[in-house]
Parts: C-alpha cells; structure tokens; sequence
C-alpha cells in the first residue's frame, strides 16, 4: 500500500498540480499538492512545490510553514515571506544581496527598524545592480537624502523618480512634504492631495494583480486589472490587460470588457474609429445590443450622424420600442 502511494506521488501528484497551473487553476493546484505533502510528509519535493505556489498566491504564512527545514535553498522564499508578514528582523537574516527585489525589501527592513547606515549600504550595492533609472530607487535616495537634512538633493531625487513614474506615492509625498516645509506651499499641498487621490488607486491596482496571482486564466480579473491602470493614467498597460480580458473571457462574461476598452480607445486614445472597429468586431460575433448602442454613441459624439444612425437602426432591430434607443436615433437623425 505504502509503495503504492508513493509511486501515485512520483508520477501523479506533480503532473496533475503543474496542469492545473497552467490551466490559472491555482488553487486547485494547490489543493493537489496539499493533498501529496499530507500523504507524504517527509516528502522534501512536495513541500518545496507546496511553498513555491502558496507564495505565489500571497499566502504567506502557509508557505513559511511548508518551507520549513527545507535548506538555506528557500531562503529567498523565507525573506519575502517574512518581509510581507512585517517580521522585518527574521526577514533580514535570509534576504540575500545580489537580486534587485530582495536589496528593496532589505531597505525597508532597516528602514523601518531605524537602521539607516545599513539601508544606505544596501542602497549603495542597488545602485550598482540598477543604475538611476527607476523611480523606487531615486525614492530611496530621496529618503536617505532627507535623513541627512540635504533637502535639495532630496528633492531632485524625487522628482526624478515622478519623471518615472507620476504616480509613485512615496514620491508624490517625499517631494510634497518637502514643499510645505519650504517656500513652495501651494505646489507642496496639490502635491500631497495627488497623493491622497492615487493611493486608493494603487491600492486597487494591487488587488488587481493578486486576484490575477490566483486565478490568471480568469478575463473579468485582468479587466479589473485594465480598470486600475486606467484609472491611474497607465493607458498602455490598461490597454494590454483589456485585450487579455477579452482572450480569456466567457461568452456572458466579453460585452463589458468590450464597452471598457471601446471607452479607453475612445477617450484615452482620441480614435474613435478603432473604439467602433472593436464594437462591431465584437458584436458580429456576440450580436449583444448594448455594443451596437455604444458604437452609435461614440459615432454620434464625433458628428458621424449617418453611421451612428445605422447603428441605433440596427440595436431597435433586436430590441424594438427601446425608449432609450429611439431617444438615440432621433438625435441622429437630428428630430426632437
């Protein structure tokens, strides 16, 4: 029975786990491989795949546990679990020095205990690794600077980070702290109620992008995701999770996805020939009215009366005596 079991874990447990990995099935797969280390708890293979995944899945603690005794190989592992668990000492003890992801983690560690010496080492070992060129580093030279009272170089670092990125909240707070304090009030107090304004904003931007860490293969989550980076002016970003929204959504699930990206191309990109390119695309193969009213309705914003018409013509078509169509097509046609 024993030689059984374990021969179904050598050849079964991972084939099946990896599939529904692939699939976006992650918590199935997790399930899977709960199942394998619950039969096999020695099972150093199966633990270790056990913790890869759960950490994927932001399930922090769970992953520390299954890491445990695992070898100084899932180090890595530990320090992130560790550092997004807020136990920045026993983060620090295995968090290496040699990749740009575990050096950020490191300085905010030290950071948050007061030890700034050693977040200035570490930053000073980040620069070699990335150069200037990213906003999350210019912000910790912001902060180092700041520490020290050089409020000028504080200040250009953080600028330079929003010529990065102009949504990077550390960013918009250092350098607007900084101009409340000096001559520049007025410019310091828009710059701390843009910060006020795009925290939630990242905040759903960061769910976003756990929801997709738990379910990829999901549309609606990489739409939520298009949403979120809309919101924050990140057109192209926005734009890539749409189209991924609509690849992987069902049926019941495209006609929103689509009125979304048709606004993006509308709004955010000025063509409103690809927003009614996409909403007849789409509707040749879904036959959903609302896409039909909403190309109508971008048609008729740019003064294109004549094919908004055909469009509002064709919705009464597949809802007929629709209030709200018939108000449409007689805007088109210009009638009261």
């Amino acid at each position: 029975m024993l030689l059984g079991v374990l021969l179904w874990l050598a050849q079964g447990w991972a084939q099946e786990a990896d599939g529904l990995w692939r699939q976006g099935r992650r918590a199935e797969a997790i399930e899977v491989l709960s199942a394998a280390a619950r039969e096999a708890p020695t099972d150093k293979l199966v633990r270790r795949r056990l913790a890869e995944a759960e950490l994927a899945v932001h399930r922090y603690a769970a992953a520390l546990a299954h890491a445990e005794g695992l070898g100084t190989e899932l180090d890595g592992l530990r320090g992130s679990a560790l550092y997004r668990l807020g136990e920045f000492e026993r983060a620090l003890a295995v968090l290496g020095r040699d990749d740009v992801e575990p050096l950020l983690m490191r300085i905010d560690c030290f950071e948050a205990l007061a030890r700034f010496d050693e977040a200035e080492r570490d930053l000073a070992r980040l620069l070699e690794l990335t150069g200037a060129r990213d906003a999350r580093v210019a912000v910790l030279q912001g902060r180092c600077a700041a520490r020290k009272g050089d409020t000028r170089l504080a200040e250009s670092c953080y600028r330079r980070a929003l010529a990065l990125d102009a949504t990077d909240a550390a960013a918009l707070f250092g350098l607007g702290t900084l101009c409340v304090r000096s001559e520049r009030r007025e410019e310091g107090l828009k710059l701390l109620a843009e910060h006020r304004r795009v925290t939630p904003l990242l905040d759903k931007l960061d769910f976003a992008r756990r929801s997709i860490d738990l379910a990829p293969a999901h549309g609606p989550n990489h739409a939520a995701l298009g949403d979120a980076e809309r919101a924050l002016g990140h057109i192209e970003a926005a734009e890539n999770a749409y189209r991924r929204a609509q690849e992987l959504a069902r049926p019941d699930e495209l006609t929103p996805i689509v009125l979304r990206h048709a606004r993006l191309l509308a709004e955010d990109r000025r063509d409103a020939s690809a927003a009614v390119r996409l909403l007849d695309e789409v509707h040749a193969r879904a036959a959903d009215v609302r896409l039909l009213v909403r190309a109508g309705d971008v048609l008729l914003e740019c003064g294109r009366r004549e094919e908004a018409l055909a469009r509002f013509e064709a919705a009464l078509r597949l809802r007929p005596n629709d209030g709200e169509i018939e108000k449409r097509a007689r805007a088109a046609r210009g009638s009261p």
